[in-house]
């Protein structure tokens, strides 16, 4: 039986620029501007070819994108987001062939418009993601007769605040305990964004013991939280004895702190 070969591509959509490929972006995948209606703001993202024989294209477009809190990303045309900063933005190719070691500067304009209206309201964070995608395959399998291409393609997030900000209502969505071994437990944390603008918490745990004495203070990284979605985060429990606690966990972004007191029993058993 003959089998017809099959092309399947494999995307790697990169957040952080730490995936091994020739074609590198060398000024972060993230531009936050805080800004005012009728503003035009310029950017720019920086492309790098390190290869020092081959040419590498690259094609760019536009994509709005959210979060929500079944743990999905969503990625849709522009303007299908309420928030889709997408239609305001403009850059200066879609596609671009890179030299070896080339480096080559992608020029974006964002022009806010004059009258705003997102719900009735007059701020907020408006976002969406320039695509760069790399054309070639960094790597090619043929499995059964269909050939797998894995594509690298990076996503830079275009955040606009607009307006004064105001805080934020952040809920904590859902938390647990989970144990990984007998010196090992995670806190997973789901958080919540019902506000207006993008937030950046880091979480914060301390654990109190029955004397109230501070056993353990820890916290998790930063993430971004656009409003109306969710993100998780875990923090590692390492080498806590064994007992029951009282813990404050607070979700901390340079503005109003948001906290609950929950029990954290660590047990043997």
């Amino acid at each position: 039986m003959n089998i017809q070969k099959s092309l399947i591509n494999f995307f790697f959509f990169l957040f952080s620029a730490t995936f091994y490929a020739n074609v590198t972006i060398i000024n972060g995948l993230t531009h936050i501007y805080n800004t005012e209606v009728g503003s035009i703001l310029n950017g720019e993202i920086i492309l790098k070819n390190t290869s020092s024989e081959k040419e590498e294209r690259v094609i760019v477009y536009l994509k709005d994108f959210y979060q929500l809190c079944d743990e999905k990303t969503n990625y849709l045309d522009v303007g299908e987001s309420k928030n889709s900063l997408g239609k305001w933005i403009t850059f200066n190719t879609t596609e671009k062939v890179l030299l070896p070691k080339e480096r080559f500067v992608i020029s974006y304009q964002l022009k806010i418009p004059e009258k705003l209206n997102l719900e009735g309201k007059k701020q907020g964070s408006f976002w969406s993601m320039i695509m760069v995608e790399v054309e070639d395959p960094i790597n090619e399998q043929e499995k059964r007769g269909v050939k797998i291409n894995s594509k690298i393609r990076y996503g830079i997030q275009l955040v606009a605040n607009i307006g004064q900000k105001i805080d934020p209502e952040i809920e904590f969505n859902d938390v647990k305990l989970i144990k990984l071994d007998d010196k090992r437990y995670q806190v997973k944390v789901k958080l919540q964004n019902k506000g207006r603008f993008m937030v950046k918490p880091s979480l914060i745990l301390e654990l109190l013991d029955e004397n109230g004495e501070s056993v353990l203070k820890t916290e998790a990284q930063f993430k971004k939280v656009y409003p109306n979605g969710c993100k998780d985060f875990i923090i590692e429990l390492t080498n806590v004895p064994s007992g029951m606690y009282e813990g404050v966990l607070v979700a901390d972004y340079g503005g109003d702190i948001y906290g609950i007191n929950l029990t954290v029993d660590i047990t043997d058993n």
